[in-house]
């Protein structure tokens, strides 16, 4: 049964036009291939997924990744980055709770510091 999927990510959409016909695949056989291979990983234990997102949570040092989890783990941190926006500094607030230290800016654009780090 066919369902209909919404993606929000431009960027990935964006790829899936542009390798689809590299592949003689329709847009939709593009991003299920992707998603194979994605659960693949995932379930192949070559990846640790789990571990990936410890590391973004700041439980696991992410020197305890593989190279390739290293690699998601810098995707995932920069994905994070780019959606924020300013309008919510609970991140900030997460970090300064935890006693580390980051780098935000102002309403007037200054680099502020927050936290004890």
């Amino acid at each position: 049964m066919a369902q209909t999927v919404k993606l929000n990510d431009a960027e990935l959409l964006d790829a899936a036009k542009e390798q689809k016909d590299h592949f003689s695949r329709s847009l939709n056989g593009q991003i299920e291939h992707w998603a194979r291979l994605g659960r693949f990983v995932e379930e192949s234990g070559i990846f640790d997924l789990h571990k990936v997102n410890l590391a973004f949570q700041g439980k696991i040092p992410v020197e305890d990744l593989a190279p390739e989890e290293q690699h998601a783990h810098a995707r995932m941190l920069w994905q994070s980055l780019e959606d924020l926006d300013g309008s919510d500094d609970s991140v900030l607030r997460q970090i300064e709770d935890a006693g580390a230290t980051a780098y935000g800016l102002d309403d007037q654009g200054n680099l502020k510091k927050v936290g004890n780090g």
